[in-house]
């Protein structure tokens, strides 16, 4: 029995698809919430294009060192810093990135942190901040360049089956 190339690309697919889906079904579950690493602040800790997965925490039990994910005051975004300092009776925490000489200038509310990290994985966060960065022009013509690549090969593959049924 002959082994062809696109059952074995087919097979790869769906591995990868059933890890991908458990993979999401398990964060869901969990309750983890992933967020890519945008810089180098954590490193060598997390590095840029990590994924930091986070579970929610209650304030007093958070510790010294704990690396926890943070929204700023105003909003906008999201940080990943460990705590350097807790005040339980204000409610609040300093944090500081591995990489930074100092400490994050303001202190962080209870409120504002989102959990505490659970895990990370390393490059995955890559793609997320790709898209991020690409403006809707770009996203647009490669993603028309991919669809018309998988077009022209699926067409290929289809006359060349033809061809190859013809000759035997």
């Amino acid at each position: 029995m002959k082994i062809k190339p696109i059952n074995i690309l087919f097979n790869m697919l769906a591995i990868v698809t059933v890890i991908s889906v458990s993979f999401v079904f398990f964060n869901i579950f969990s309750g983890a919430r992933g967020y890519a690493v945008l810089t180098d602040s954590m490193s060598p800790t997390l590095n840029r294009g990590d994924v930091v997965f986070v579970k929610q925490t209650d304030f007093n039990s958070l510790n010294e060192g704990d690396i926890v994910t943070v929204q700023f005051a105003d909003g906008s975004g999201f940080f990943t810093h460990k705590i350097v300092s807790i005040d339980y009776v204000a409610g609040a925490i300093r944090t500081k990135g591995d990489a930074n000489e100092s400490e994050d200038p303001q202190p962080s509310m209870s409120e504002q942190i989102v959990g505490k990290m659970w895990y990370s994985i390393p490059l995955l966060g890559y793609l997320s901040i790709a898209l991020n960065e690409m403006d809707l022009v770009k996203l647009s013509v490669i993603s028309s360049v991919v669809l018309i690549v998988l077009i022209s090969v699926s067409v290929l593959v289809s006359k060349f089956r033809k061809r190859g049924g013809k000759n035997e």
